[in-house]
Parts: structure tokens; sequence; C-alpha cells
């Protein structure tokens, strides 16, 4: 039987918010290798209650970080993580691991994935929605944390370039 278990958001906005501005030095830091930014999202959604996912039939769609030399390009690339994000739970997944879509910006909530694309789509950067800032029930901006450029708290309207919006909903174990 397939069980779903949802998202902890407050967790993985918490623990952005921890080290945003720092490391944990659990992980190895790839800010000299191209950057940081994927590999901090990946600690967070991972914080947020996300289980390491070691089931795919490939590397590319299965996502983990044990050690520098063991772990796959879906924790530390954004483009990847997207891929893996977006792809893991559709007709053939038999439903296992991490369940996210693609969404709006106003659907966003507190620990969902914001991801900087090029015109082709691709991304190459990769946030966290931190707080959401409302005036009564009116949208004003969404707060994010990201590493490469480390930011803590800053406001998504002011990030340059074309967005893409990932919400996660939790994982099937």
């Amino acid at each position: 039987m397939v069980n779903f278990t949802n998202y902890d958001r407050k967790s993985a906005a918490g623990y952005a918010m921890k080290w945003a501005l720092s490391r944990n030095t659990a992980y190895k830091d790839y800010e000299e290798w191209g950057g940081d930014c994927t590999n901090f999202i990946s600690q967070c959604v991972h914080a947020g209650g996300i289980p390491f996912d070691n089931n795919g039939n490939n590397i590319l769609k299965q996502w983990y970080w044990y050690s520098d030399m063991n772990r796959t390009p879906t924790w530390t690339a954004a483009e990847p993580f997207y891929k893996y994000i977006i792809g893991n739970n559709s007709s053939d997944t038999n439903n296992f691991g991490i369940y996210a879509e693609e969404v709006d910006y106003y659907d966003l909530e507190i620990g969902d994935i914001v991801q900087l694309v090029y015109e082709d789509n691709l991304a190459y950067h990769t946030m966290i929605v931190s707080d959401i800032i409302l005036d009564g029930d009116f949208l004003v901006d969404y707060l994010i944390c990201q590493h490469t450029y480390d930011l803590l708290n800053y406001p998504l309207s002011l990030k340059v370039g074309e967005k893409r919006y990932i919400k996660i909903f939790g994982y099937y174990d």
C-alpha cells in the first residue's frame, strides 16, 4: 500500500533561514564548482521531511546526498533537480518519492521552489520561498533564501530573469 506524507513547509523554510548566510558543514559547499544553490535547496527540501530517493532506474531518477562522492546530479544541479522533482511521480513511477508540480506564481506557499531559467527554459538557479508578504488578502511579494550570492528573506520581485515555480506536496513511500 502506498502512503502519502505531506511536506513540512515550515521546517524547510526554517532550515533555509538558518543556513542562508552560512553553510551546514554536514554537506559539501559547491560554491567553487559552479554554485551551491541547488545543493542548498535540496538540503531545505530534505529538512522538510522529503527522504532520499534511491529507487529510480538511473541516477537522474534518484535524489540523494551521502557525501561528495556519493550523490546525484539531481541534488546539486538546477536542471536535473527540476527534471527529477517534476518527473518523479507520473504514470510510470509507481508513486514513490517526492511529489511536486510546476504551478503559477500565485500558487506558491512557504517552502516551495523558484527557479531562474534561460530563454530555452533550462534552469540555472534555484531558490526557496521563506515567507510571504501580504497586505490583507493581497499578495505583495514572496521572500526567498538562496546560496550562490547568499540571500536571506530577499524579495522575489527584485530577482531579474524568467522564473518557474514548483509546488512540493510531499512524498509517497
